[in-house]
């Protein structure tokens, strides 16, 4: 992770105060189940099955979940659903920004409310995990990945714009690569 995500998502989306209070907070659940049962979590679920499992069960809850009419805008129950969601993140194959679209589109809130949580609630996340990576290595990070990062990450939060044809695609995404994962165990296994 580099600290030029979160720079450059945080100025695609600008968040306010507030958004970032709501943020923060809704992050704590899966910071302290991190830090508790990271290592855990990884021994059990971190082979290739449970991980295109994972992928596959989480492509199809989003698709569903996202065929739930859109009602209203985010509240702070719902950020709140969406940060315990994001404990689930820590398994591999589990995509945080996804689980935190599912949380939100399960509890219809609209496609671009959903997005733009889902951005929000990633800066936290994002800016803590870089804190660490630099925390752990003691060296100041690379100059230009971390500004090639912050450019990515800005233009892709300006330009992703919620639509059945982005939540289908993901959802499509993480089957094609749960499927791949099955049939290289598979023949692996044959052989």
């Amino acid at each position: 992770m580099h600290a030029g995500s979160a720079i450059g998502i945080g100025l695609a989306v600008r968040p306010t105060t507030p958004e970032l209070a709501r943020a923060l907070g809704a992050a704590l659940p899966a910071a302290a189940a991190g830090y508790l049962a990271q290592d855990a979590v990884e021994r059990r679920l971190g082979r290739p099955l449970p991980t295109a499992v994972l992928l596959a069960t989480f492509g199809l809850a989003l698709a569903v979940a996202d065929r739930r009419p859109e009602q209203r805008t985010v509240t702070v129950a719902d950020v709140a659903v969406a940060g315990g969601a994001q404990v689930l993140a820590l398994a591999p194959g589990v995509s945080r920004a996804r689980v935190t679209l599912l949380a939100l589109r399960a509890r219809r809130v609209s496609r671009d409310e959903a997005l733009r949580a889902a951005l929000v609630m990633s800066l936290p996340v994002t800016a803590g995990a870089a804190g660490l990576t630099v925390a752990r290595s003691r060296r100041t990070p690379p100059f230009v990945p971390s500004v090639l990062a912050g450019v990515a990450s800005y233009v892709t939060a300006r330009r992703v714009r919620p639509s059945d044809r982005f939540v289908s695609g993901s959802a499509l995404y993480r089957l094609a690569v749960a499927t791949a994962v099955v049939v290289k165990v598979s023949r692996k296994e044959s052989t």
